[in-house]
């Protein structure tokens, strides 16, 4: 009885902070202002936006309009500027991760390419059958 005490007081220590942790992500809501509820973070947008396409963007745009149309003065356009914000930011997040993925493969080709001509000079270093030997099997791993 001694030991279950103890296990008993941490297995209810960890279900009450699962329980806390679930809660302080869950999304506030606040006495209906639709104003807030409706902004995204950054971060938030990030996430969602690297892998949307452009159709995607449109139709969640789209959505967000509709929720503003709920909205009368102030919240209202707030809510709409938001709902612009949060397009123009998935648009910059897409072009951003195009050029670092076009950057990424200029970087593998010209590693490669640096790194084919270390083994070309290896292969330059052989004589006779080893040396046509060497660089046949270079071409074929770089495709050459």
């Amino acid at each position: 009885m001694k030991m279950l005490k103890p296990a008993l007081g941490t297995l209810l220590l960890g279900f009450s902070l699962t329980a806390f942790h679930a809660a302080a992500q869950t999304p506030a809501q606040t006495n209906g202002n639709a104003a807030t509820t409706q902004q995204t973070t950054p971060s938030q947008r990030t996430g969602n936006s690297a892998a949307m396409t452009d159709e995607q963007m449109e139709q969640r745009y789209e959505a967000e309009k509709k929720r503003c149309e709920n909205l009368s003065g102030d919240e209202k356009d707030i809510c709409e500027k938001q709902a612009d914000s949060n397009r123009e930011a998935a648009k910059a997040d897409s072009e951003r991760d195009a050029k670092t993925a076009e950057a990424n493969r200029e970087a593998n080709k010209e590693k490669k390419d640096a790194q084919y001509e270390v083994e070309k000079q290896k292969c330059e270093a052989l004589s006779g059958d080893a040396q046509d030997r060497c660089m046949s099997d270079l071409k074929t791993r770089y495709n050459r």
